[in-house]
């Protein structure tokens, strides 16, 4: 009998594992941003609170750069991005997605007012455009061409002039 109880205790365990893997397929893992392909979709929310999404800046080359006032790398780069976005703004087939990571967007806002920085900056709610880029800290920086193809990812700081 107890040979029953524990081969029926085996059996009852097994196949709640079997169950709890299956269910683990059915979670869909959120699309990649890979170089080379077009880019998942993502929706940001700019400083009005509307939502930006990457689907509808189609025909522009999009630059999406993910940093956080925290970051000592970040506040390194700033002015070059700056100066970047300053050469670009009136390019309309431009776009800059400044991306706040990992921080409370009052501070990041806070911070550019102080360093007398104008750069538009937008929210990932919840986190999904990290997500879908895969972001492991700040910097990073993607570029998107006007197909909505990821052509450059680029780790850590960069020379912005070299864009």
């Amino acid at each position: 009998m107890k040979h029953k109880g524990l081969i029926l205790f085996i059996v009852l365990g097994v196949g709640l594992f079997l169950v709890l893997l299956s269910q683990k397929d059915r979670v869909q893992q959120a699309p990649k941003a890979v170089v080379g392909l077009e880019v998942p979709e993502f929706e940001l929310l700019d400083k009005n609170g509307k939502l930006i999404n990457i689907k509808d800046l189609r025909g522009k080359r999009v630059i999406v750069h993910f940093w956080a006032s925290w970051c000592k790398e970040c506040r390194k780069e700033m002015p070059q991005v700056v100066a970047y976005y300053d050469r670009k703004r009136n390019d309309p087939g431009f776009v800059l997605l400044s991306v706040v990571y990992r921080e409370n967007p009052a501070e990041s806002k806070s911070y550019l007012e102080k360093e007398g920085f104008d750069i538009p900056v937008y929210v990932d709610p919840d986190q999904n455009a990290a997500r879908v880029f895969g972001v492991t800290g700040v910097p990073e920086t993607y570029i998107i061409d006007p197909d909505g193809v990821l052509t450059k990812k680029i780790i850590g700081p960069t020379n912005w002039d070299n864009l």
